[in-house]
């Protein structure tokens, strides 16, 4: 299983939003930083708003700041947030004669869980808590 951009990128935004305290950061900011596409960056952004991870600001002196502390935004539940589907394999992408009863399924979902249940075990503070990850998200601000 992989991760789509929209994931990884949502992951970014709220790791560098939280390297930079409660200082409102712009898109163009981030998009620099990490080279990532303005256009792109606003549907990632517009996404983790909706679910309550980011606060958004227009104007002139707009920009955006995390939603919620750090210590309460567990990584698995931002991946679902972002994913369209965890889905480990389509069982409807073509017919399969075993689909409605193949455990096969079961065995995949029960993978997806513990995989997302492992992933809560960590929040965006520990991933800031990292004094090397934050000194390097720091930084990116600096050379953007």
């Amino acid at each position: 299983m992989e991760l789509t951009y929209h994931t990884d990128y949502g992951l970014r935004v709220l790791m560098y939003a939280g390297a930079h305290g409660g200082r409102r950061v712009t898109m163009r900011e981030i998009a620099q930083a990490y080279g990532i596409s303005l256009e792109h960056l606003r549907k990632v952004v517009h996404r983790l708003a909706q679910h309550g991870y980011l606060i958004t600001t227009k104007g002139r002196a707009g920009g955006l700041t995390l939603g919620q502390q750090p210590a309460s935004i567990p990584i698995g539940d931002v991946v679902l947030a972002m994913e369209e589907s965890m889905a480990i394999v389509d069982c409807d992408r073509q017919p399969c004669p075993l689909c409605g009863g193949c455990s096969l399924k079961t065995v995949f979902d029960s993978a997806r869980q513990a995989f997302i249940n492992q992933l809560n075990t960590f929040t965006l503070q520990d991933l800031l808590g990292n004094t090397q990850t934050l000194g390097q998200l720091q930084r990116l601000n600096r050379s953007a």
